[in-house]
């Protein structure tokens, strides 16, 4: 049987050390934190974790029946009230509440092959594309409605984008890079 765990790491000294081990029972394929909770993608589940309390449970599932269907990453935003999950199946983009209820998908031309979701403390909603080689960010319109807007592509350097942080001290966006496994900052325009 399959070892799934979620280990803590802290820096002491100058030295990474192991403090906590978590096993589950589910695969972990992303991860996420807010306010206390893990939220863990398992191929097609969404979990939430208690770091205090140690108590879990399946916050959402898939229900088309799909065998391939397969969550990647999760991110959530600052006050914990959306979650984010991409769909690589699909290339969807789907958003719950803290409840674990659907609230919309979202698929577009400009968002194939969904990797990673990253949500900023100014609740900015970065997407990487790794099969389109972009980079976009989503919007919430009126209405609802929601409109994607590539930041960056193939042009800037960027080959699979893997994973993404926003690192508001410089109000940069840190794109992994799969393919070549190297790092590329984003200069984002400040609002």
């Amino acid at each position: 049987m399959k070892s799934h765990e979620i280990h803590f790491l802290c820096v002491r000294s100058g030295t990474l050390l192991k403090t906590r081990t978590i096993k589950l029972q589910h695969p972990c394929i992303g991860l996420a934190h807010s306010s206390g909770d893990l939220y863990i993608t398992a191929l097609t589940d969404l979990h939430v974790y208690n770091i205090a309390s140690g108590q879990s449970k399946k916050l959402y599932t898939d229900k088309t029946g799909k065998k391939k269907n397969y969550f990647a990453k999760c991110a959530v935003s600052p006050d914990s009230n959306r979650i984010y999950i991409t769909n690589v199946t699909h290339d969807q983009l789907i958003t719950l509440n803290k409840d674990g209820t659907k609230l919309s998908t979202l698929t577009h031309p400009e968002a194939k092959y969904l990797a990673h979701v990253h949500v900023t403390s100014l609740n900015h909603v970065f997407v990487s594309c790794r099969g389109l080689y972009t980079v976009v960010q989503v919007a919430v319109m009126n209405e609802g409605k929601r409109t994607i807007t590539p930041l960056a592509g193939e042009g800037e350097g960027l080959t699979k984008p893997t994973a993404l942080c926003f690192n508001s001290s410089n109000h940069t966006l840190v794109v992994c890079l799969g393919k070549n496994d190297n790092i590329v900052e984003l200069q984002m325009k400040k609002h």
